[in-house]
């Protein structure tokens, strides 16, 4: 059976769908619910509130990319590694090293890291919407289609999936394959609930059809009207996906039944938003609620600049806090977290607000990754004293304050080349003087000490490292940053960081070591085995990774207001909202391009019978 609950925001899908989970539970019948991978967190903590301790372990969180993990360790196939989105743009550099002077249409970008990270983009895309290299090479070939360019992305494309083929699997792939392995006896005793999705792609598809004739599946979808209506309104969208969804059941020959949902419970005690949601939805339709001027749902607020903006929110958020509003009730959103990110930090700051920015994070400018890029400069230039003092500057060298700093001022005084570094110090730390004081035979001790544990290290890895394959490469900068000390480095770091009880930063510094060895390792699955590899191919592939990674950031307090963009937004239930810069062509965005392919690329292929799901008129 399929069930289809259809209803605009606010009508009360999700919490039909929780009540259902609950009267269940308390039936000691066991479900399913399927969110999408962001939610999954907030998801699992909604229903232990909801349902207790021992109702929730009746009920199983998954996304579809969990879920497809679980099969696969089930039934065989996950040992094979997946394929990271930074991981994703690596594999597209080594195809276009590959495909070499094929490439001519993006000659010009083939190195370029933002070149291939809007290639991963598209390939992601492309993938979603099943359309295969041989497919994308058939819309090239197309009347009124870009030859050169999609002909080429087919080449590219072509060569990233043989590639992936021996190194690990994408993450669409992967719920493809656990959905071949579905079988009647994983959902015995089970129903599926499916919430918080807008659209399926492929892969999802894939998922859904293998379900629907061995399980109970009930999905909720943002939809005002039936889905048989046809027209080109907000909510179009999710109606196809409706219809999709029917006509999957029926191919199966399983019923399908639909439940409509009206009436918006999300703003029943807030009329005035309730007014502003039908008005959006039909700019025809006339409102009808009263607005009490001493107490707006609504506020506008003209500012002359950004920094005006800020300033007027954070003015705002703290009388709301002094009124009894928690922080963690409010959050600030804007378009473009660029625009706002240094006013709004300002103002907090100044008036002194707790805030969570939920910025997008990359590990490049990490003490680990720095002192990773520092080692392959050895392995590339020698002995140099820039290299050695990048090194020594990462903060990862166990060596005390003083000796570090002996060494660092003993080679600005005098210019070292590789032979002096290897030859004990004896010159005068103070320069051209006739005698050596008592302070500075003590920095000269210093220094050497210094020297002597830091350069045996260094040349023992210039040794072993050169003219070494990928594994090899990787597996002696790890080395090589142990002896170094690094992880007693951190330690120490981290030790005087909780005694002054920032516990913020000392856990963030233990993330980035964590973050940077799995990047290490994905180096390793990603590049070919046994074949040798430069220090500076090497390290052009590992700063495509860093720039590609997404570390995020943990919130250092419960209670602050959340600052983020439309776009990346999952909201617990807050008292007040503040919008920044809601201005024609801003808010909402105009929609730009994505990836490699242009509207009229999406429109052809459309035209051509591709389901793409970001077309010009959907991101509209």
């Amino acid at each position: 059976m399929l069930t289809l609950i259809l209803g605009p925001s606010g009508s009360g899908k999700s919490v039909r769908l929780r009540e259902e989970l609950r009267q269940r539970a308390r039936s000691r019948q066991r479900s399913i619910l399927i969110v999408p991978e962001q939610f999954t967190s907030s998801t699992e903590g909604a229903l232990y509130h909801a349902l207790g301790d021992e109702l929730s372990a009746y009920v199983e969180s998954y996304s579809f990319t969990s879920l497809a993990e679980t099969l696969l360790r089930r039934y065989g196939g996950a040992a094979v590694p997946t394929l990271s989105e930074a991981g994703r743009a690596v594999l597209v550099r080594r195809a276009m090293d590959e495909m070499m002077d094929k490439v001519v249409y993006y000659s010009r970008q083939r190195r370029s890291a933002a070149f291939c990270q809007k290639a991963a983009e598209t390939i992601s895309e492309l993938k979603s919407a099943g359309i295969r290299p041989e497919t994308l090479a058939d819309y090239a070939n197309a009347p009124g289609a870009d030859k050169d360019k999609l002909g080429e992305l087919a080449l590219i494309f072509g060569t990233y999936e043989t590639l992936l083929a021996q190194t690990a699997m994408d993450p669409g792939d992967r719920v493809e394959l656990a959905a071949k392995s579905l079988d009647r006896a994983f959902f015995a005793g089970r129903t599926v609930y499916i919430d918080e999705f807008d659209t399926f792609n492929h892969s999802k598809r894939a998922m859904l059809a293998a379900m629907l004739p061995v399980a109970d599946v009930t999905v909720s979808l943002c939809c005002d009207q039936a889905p048989d209506q046809a027209d080109d309104g907000v909510f179009s969208g999710a109606r196809r996906v409706a219809n999709t969804l029917k006509s999957m059941a029926a191919s199966a020959g399983v019923p399908c039944k639909e439940i409509r949902l009206t009436q918006d419970m999300r703003h029943k005690d807030a009329p005035v938003l309730a007014e502003l949601g039908l008005l959006l939805a039909d700019p025809t339709y006339t409102p009808e609620a009263e607005v009490d001027p001493a107490a707006p749902a609504i506020t506008y607020y003209k500012a002359d600049s950004r920094q005006a903006e800020a300033k007027a929110v954070a003015a705002a958020v703290k009388a709301r806090a002094r009124a009894g509003v928690p922080y963690n009730k409010m959050a600030v959103i804007c378009r473009t977290v660029d625009q706002y990110l240094l006013q709004i930090r300002y103002e907090f700051r100044l008036q002194n607000i707790p805030l969570f920015c939920d910025e997008p994070t990359t590990p490049e400018n990490t003490a680990p990754a720095r002192a990773i890029h520092a080692a392959l400069d050895l392995l590339r230039g020698g002995l140099t004293t820039t290299a050695l003092l990048r090194l020594l500057k990462t903060g990862l060298v166990d060596l005390d304050r003083d000796s570090q700093c002996a060494l660092e001022n003993y080679a600005y005084t005098w210019p070292l080349h590789a032979q002096d570094w290897r030859e004990p110090f004896t010159r005068n730390p103070e320069g051209y003087t006739d005698r050596m004081s008592e302070q500075s035979q003590q920095d000269l001790q210093r220094a050497e000490e210094a020297r002597s544990f830091l350069v045996p290290r260094v040349q023992k890895f210039m040794d072993r490292a050169r003219n070494a394959d990928t594994a090899t490469l990787t597996a002696q900068i790890y080395y090589f940053l142990q002896s170094l000390g690094a992880e007693e480095a951190l330690q120490k770091l981290t030790d005087g960081l909780r005694a002054c009880g920032d516990l913020p930063n000392a856990d963030e510094a233990l993330r980035e070591w964590n973050v940077i060895t799995e990047l290490l390792d994905q180096m390793v699955h990603l590049l070919p085995a046994g074949e040798p590899i430069t220090p500076a191919d090497y390290d052009d592939l590992f700063t495509l990774l860093l720039r590609t990674t997404d570390m995020g950031h943990i919130p250092q307090s419960m209670d602050s207001v959340i600052f983020t963009t439309a776009g990346r937004m999952r909201l617990p239930e807050t008292e007040a909202v503040f919008v920044m810069g809601l201005a024609e062509g801003e808010f909402p965005q105009t929609p730009g391009d994505t990836g490699l392919l242009s509207h009229a690329d999406r429109d052809t292929m459309i035209a051509l019978g591709a389901e793409l799901p970001d077309c010009f008129e959907n991101r509209v």
